[in-house]
């Protein structure tokens, strides 16, 4: 959820995270915290046959990756301790056998305030430097816009003002990334990150109707030329959570071969979030295991099955992207993080549901970059061994 990265450093209000951690709750109740995984040890291996390919073979997007704290911080570096993306990053995702990455974007903090809503030039470079260095490693791109929290924030009166805003800003990101530079297998448009606060489920479906409208038909001559239509990216409100899948009214230009659908996963939210100092509470759930029991699989299970029940119904069979997912790690015992990470992974590829874990380098990062070298409990859970 959204708590995951303003919160990382310190910049989520306080009622969200204790809002979002009142919806989740513990795991392997009752088990000791240096209980032993009783998790499958096929959930390590190649279960699904997505190795070949990275997922490829079986949805648009495959395995993928989060670039997460670093263009979405207010300014690059500042929540990674001065360290930016450099282009050995994308090297080191794609060597691992990554075959996506999104890229969060705090757009909002690099353009102006009235029209035209003028992006920075050095910024929009910047950005398109990372996709390009992306691209040139055979990754494909979730461009989204990230962190619009004034958005979510300043209340309804400034709503139509936030929205003519975010409008303003697909614009641009439109003429500057054409389907004739970037094709349509090269880079998605993912609309909004995780809306809420005064954006509800109305709202939402508004801004749905008013960006697909602008993409597809006021910036056809970029981004929908009758040969190629540009792949568009629609989350939930109420934070991205599967359930809201239910209040989606999509308008009727959207469809499973110009649309992709994307949710994000945190359960159970005191097992993957427990010490996270932004979160109100989250001290005492320090040692939360997650042992892959029966009753630790279950409630998951289930919400997944929500999500394939949701798209089985007439008129949909999109591509259903879990574009975040992730435990932190300062506290999290290594074994249960694997488990809880592999049992996730390859539940979504049973049911052919993409992914991007949350995140590259950071507090959820599966890379140490002072390390220089990929976290086992996590490369392991999301890359399989192919026996």
């Amino acid at each position: 959820m959204e708590v995951i990265k303003k919160c990382l450093q310190g910049g989520v209000l306080l009622s969200s995270c204790i809002l979002l951690a009142a919806c989740g709750g513990g795991s392997s109740v009752g088990a000791p915290s240096d209980a032993e995984v009783e998790l499958d040890s096929a959930y390590y291996t190649d279960l699904y046959g997505w190795n070949a390919s990275g997922g490829l073979s079986q949805t648009q997007l495959g395995r993928g990756l989060n670039l997460g704290n670093y263009l979405e911080a207010p300014n690059e570096g500042e929540w990674t301790g001065g360290r930016l993306l450099v282009q050995e990053d994308l090297q080191i995702i794609a060597d691992a056998g990554f075959k996506t990455v999104r890229i969060p974007v705090r757009w909002s903090n690099h353009a102006g305030e009235t029209t035209p809503y003028q992006i920075d030039a050095s910024f929009m470079a910047r950005v398109k430097q990372v996709v390009d260095w992306s691209l040139a490693e055979d990754l494909q791109v979730v461009l989204n816009v990230h962190h619009y929290e004034e958005m979510m924030n300043d209340g309804e009166n400034m709503q139509e003002n936030h929205i003519r805003r975010l409008v303003g800003i697909w614009q641009q990101i439109s003429e500057e990334f054409t389907l004739s530079e970037y094709g349509q297998e090269q880079v998605v448009f993912e609309l909004l990150n995780e809306p809420n606060g005064t954006i509800d489920y109305d709202d939402w479906n508004d801004i749905i109707a008013r960006l697909t409208q602008l993409i597809w038909t006021t910036m056809a001559d970029q981004q929908n030329n009758g040969s190629e239509q540009r792949t568009i990216m629609i989350g939930t409100a109420n934070w991205g959570h599967p359930d809201g899948l239910t209040q989606l009214q999509l308008p009727s230009s959207v469809n499973s071969d110009n649309t992709i659908i994307t949710v994000h996963y945190y359960e159970p939210f005191h097992f993957t979030h427990q010490g996270a100092d932004w979160v109100s509470g989250s001290n005492d759930w320090i040692g939360t295991p997650w042992l892959g029991t029966a009753s630790d699989q279950q409630p998951l299970i289930d919400l997944f099955d929500r999500v394939t029940a949701w798209n089985e119904q007439a008129g949909r069979g999109f591509e259903i992207f879990m574009g975040e997912y992730g435990v932190y790690s300062l506290h999290s015992d290594p074994d249960h993080q694997r488990a809880w990470t592999a049992f996730i992974s390859r539940e979504a590829e049973k049911r052919n549901i993409s992914w991007a874990y949350w995140e590259y380098a950071s507090g959820f990062g599966a890379y140490d970059p002072e390390a220089g070298a990929w976290r086992p409990a996590l490369i392991e859970g999301l890359i399989p061994t192919s026996l």
